[in-house]
């Protein structure tokens, strides 16, 4: 059987040689292994550049460069400069999704006025505490392309499917008065973006704690009240 194998550009004392008919590696990883750290690498690289130096500004030169990862394997992973940048938005999104079940989850049993806070630190705090992940989130991700804002519109729906969720639960439990949480939950994702986006913008921006609090009373008045 003939043995095809893969260099990967390194050098002779590092170079890792693949059976590309199996997929296994002879120096402990396989292709998709390899694949899967340089698309964290290129995840990082463009997390840090499009967070620092804006969309616009970045090329898939630099991200590469940066990543330490070849063009070529950036084209293996990626078919443009959006894709990657819609997997850094997907994986910072994820991150957040899954902090605010994570934290609804922990409060479950108690009222949704007091779980609210808990919630929505959850989801802003490490975006607003890293702020090439809220450029990313609340500034870049605005305009950037047709499809892109088809994927920020879809994560938006499910906020605001998740809020609905939880307010039609608290109206059951007789916690609050019905209202329409669409409604509400549009109310408070266009704010928190619009008032992230200034806060990011502003050079005289207020305190991580200020602007977190103003938010959380934001939504619990737009959700309870």
């Amino acid at each position: 059987m003939t043995v095809h194998v893969s260099y990967d550009g390194r050098s002779s004392s590092d170079r890792i040689i693949v059976d590309r008919s199996t997929g296994r590696s002879y120096a402990g990883q396989s292709a998709d292994e390899r694949d899967a750290q340089r698309r964290a690498r290129l995840r990082a690289a463009g997390r840090e550049i499009i967070g620092t130096q804006g969309y616009a500004a970045s090329t898939i030169e630099r991200i590469c460069t940066t990543a330490k990862v070849s063009t070529r394997h950036f084209y293996q992973l990626y078919g443009t400069k959006e894709d990657a940048f819609i997997d850094v938005y997907d994986e910072i999104t994820r991150e957040s999704y899954d902090r605010v079940l994570a934290s609804l989850a922990e409060t479950a049993g108690g009222r949704l006025e007091d779980r609210i806070p808990a919630a929505m630190l959850a989801y802003l705090t490490p975006m607003v505490e890293d702020r090439r992940v809220a450029r990313i989130a609340f500034v870049e991700i605005m305009g950037a392309s047709p499809r892109i804002e088809k994927l920020r519109l879809e994560y938006r729906e499910t906020l605001i499917a998740l809020v609905d969720n939880e307010g039609t639960a608290a109206v059951k439990r007789g916690e609050i008065a019905p209202r329409d949480f669409r409604f509400a939950a549009l109310a408070l994702v266009g704010a928190t973006t619009a008032i992230v986006y200034d806060w990011m913008l502003r050079r005289d921006r207020s305190s991580i704690q200020q602007l977190e609090k103003a938010i959380v009373d934001l939504a619990v008045d737009l959700l309870t009240h």
